[in-house]
């Protein structure tokens, strides 16, 4: 089939993150779903798809307080919530993916285990049998054991480069709710730049925002630091529009758009 994407679609995009309701975007999921699957076709590729919590995995993990491990029997009814809310939230996206045309397949990223909050250990091999099928699986970010804290939350942003790595993929592309990484937030800055490219040496001299709405994992900033990592293992990363008609379908055709992170 070619070329293998791992595609991000943040919750900002596929949500109503920034408003902290549990509901989704399905006029905008809809959209980039259909776009995924054209391009499919039209480049002969593989993807595996990640997507944000948004509001489905945030705010339960912020009320649980999960990013602060295993505190008792609260904790593990926080675990299961939070997977259960995620679960739904991925169903959605699942069917959607296949409404376009794609074979897409949800995978539990919680059959991971992490050791003092990053992931350590994933059942690969049946994602690359998926894979192999011509199926599209689709993972999400979720709570996981965790050696060191008892549990923890593994991000759809920290998932990504993982995969990436061991799947040996050719590139990495994320959906956000801007055009790229900006010197400044674009949504309350009008003189914000666009960064259009990211290394390590100037990494240090831009500022990132972090994320509008409940978001327990970081936001911009990590995900940046994540994509810079997988960096050296040879795979670009790309930052674009999931909001802006038409990025993402660039993006995926390999045109220069967004940010560049190598």
């Amino acid at each position: 089939m070619g070329e293998l994407i791992v595609l991000k679609l943040g919750g900002s995009v596929i949500t109503k993150k920034s408003e902290n309701k549990m509901e989704v975007d399905l006029e905008n999921l809809q959209r980039l779903c259909r776009d995924i699957a054209e391009i499919q076709k039209k480049i002969k590729c593989n993807f595996v798809v990640v997507h944000g919590a948004g509001p489905f995995g945030h705010v339960l993990a912020e009320k649980y307080r999960l990013t602060e491990g295993m505190k008792g029997k609260e904790s593990v009814k926080g675990m299961c919530e939070t997977h259960a809310s995620m679960e739904k939230l991925n169903a959605i996206v699942v069917e959607e993916l296949n409404k376009a045309g794609l074979n897409a397949m949800a995978f539990q990223p919680s059959t991971g285990v992490m050791k003092n909050r990053r992931l350590i250990s994933f059942p690969i091999e049946s994602l690359k049998d998926l894979i192999a099928l011509g199926i599209t699986p689709v993972g999400y970010g979720d709570v996981l054991v965790d050696l060191e804290t008892g549990l923890n939350i593994l991000s759809g942003d920290h998932l990504v480069p993982y995969l990436a790595v061991k799947l040996k993929a050719s590139r990495i592309v994320i959906a956000t709710d801007v055009s790229g990484i900006f010197d400044g937030d674009p949504k309350r800055d009008k003189n914000a730049k666009l960064v259009k490219e990211i290394t390590k040496e100037n990494f240090g001299k831009i500022e990132v925002s972090g994320s509008r709405g409940v978001d327990v994992t970081g936001g911009m900033k990590r995900k940046v630091l994540e994509l810079l990592e997988v960096a050296s293992h040879g795979v670009t990363s790309q930052v674009v529009s999931g909001i802006k008609p038409g990025e993402l379908k660039s993006a995926l055709l390999g045109r220069e758009v967004g940010t560049i992170i190598h």
